[in-house]
């Protein structure tokens, strides 16, 4: 089966889907470590999209 493309919107959810998980105690301690790594990698995403944006606003911004 195909991964479909990740997007910013997609990530935030994961992201707080992990994080609703570790507030109410639905994780066990073999998942904890997975979803911690997984965590870090949506963010660092994250940041990436923002960072493009960003930049691509600025070009924008700075072509008027």
């Amino acid at each position: 089966m195909a991964k479909k493309k990740l997007s910013y919107e997609n990530a935030i959810n994961e992201l707080e889907n992990i994080l609703d998980k570790m507030e109410n105690d639905e994780l066990i301690i073999d998942e904890l470590s997975k979803e911690i790594k997984r965590a870090s990698e949506l963010i660092q995403f994250c940041k990436s999209q923002l960072k493009s944006t960003e930049s691509a606003i600025k070009d924008i911004l700075e072509e008027e």
